[in-house]
């Protein structure tokens, strides 16, 4: 006869002995960071407002020399350092682990967006138009994240050599139509938007790296959550291919009215 006692504490060493499951977070893409949305939403902000001004320039209402005024050069740098940087934050959380049909759909998307910028672009103002804007650098750094998230490591060094090399070397043979988007020519090309490798690659490696750190420590930041602030970041993309639809007739709309 089994003693019923025995059962009791047999079951109970089981019980205590028994690990309960670790839950790990893992690079899953469906996961939303409240805090990344918000940065790549104010980043979308930034950039309508930035866009609207030009808009009110090209029609006289407003007269800002937006291509050297220090004012609205450190407003565009601090709008492309928020774009790269969570670009690179995000994609090493995502951090696909293969080109599968996903990813390439992902690049896919990006490039057609970039190559429709560069079209329009081209048939509306031939002479500035967009071939390397900030679509086309997060189409490039898209694919060269994707091996440099494998080792994270590297992402300091190349966040270091992207950032500091354009600030002590420039050539005027990277004033070549082949290595102009390197952004070490001591000019810039005439263009609406332009996004060189150097620095702003470097920018996405940094982010990259801060989320390796982030991922390390297992750090959480708690951050408030905004509905609406997050639908705009979470879909920048649609946001950045219409907004100047909207822009553009408004500033043509107040340019008539006001002058």
């Amino acid at each position: 006869m089994i003693d019923p006692v025995y059962i009791h504490l047999h079951y109970n060493k089981m019980a205590k002995t028994k690990e309960a499951p670790k839950i790990k977070e893992t690079g899953n893409s469906k996961q939303r960071y409240h805090w990344l949305d918000q940065l790549r939403a104010l980043a979308m902000i930034m950039m309508a407002i930035y866009h609207f001004s030009f808009d009110l320039n090209y029609f006289g209402v407003l007269h800002e020399n937006m291509n050297h005024d220090p004012f609205w050069l450190t407003f565009r740098a601090i709008i492309m350092s928020l774009f790269t940087f969570v670009m690179g934050f995000s994609f090493f959380l995502a951090k696909p682990k293969s080109f599968d049909k996903k990813f390439k759909l992902r690049l896919l998307k990006l490039f057609l967006c970039a190559a429709a910028i560069s079209i329009f672009t081209y048939l509306t103002n031939p002479i500035s138009w967009i071939y390397f804007g900030i679509l086309h650098l997060i189409f490039v750094s898209t694919f060269f994240s994707f091996f440099i998230v494998k080792k994270p490591e590297v992402s300091a060094p190349l966040a270091a050599f992207f950032i500091i090399l354009p600030l002590v070397y420039r050539n005027f043979f990277f004033m070549k139509d082949s290595l102009i988007i390197t952004g070490l020519s001591p000019l810039k090309p005439v263009t609406e938007d332009f996004a060189p490798l150097f620095p702003w690659f470097g920018v996405v490696c940094l982010g990259i790296f801060m989320a390796f750190l982030y991922r390390k420590w297992n750090l959480n930041f708690k951050w408030r959550e905004f509905y609406y602030v997050e639908k705009l970041g979470k879909n920048s993309l649609l946001f950045y291919m219409t907004h100047q639809f909207v822009l553009m007739p408004l500033a043509w709309l107040i340019a008539r009215i006001t002058q």
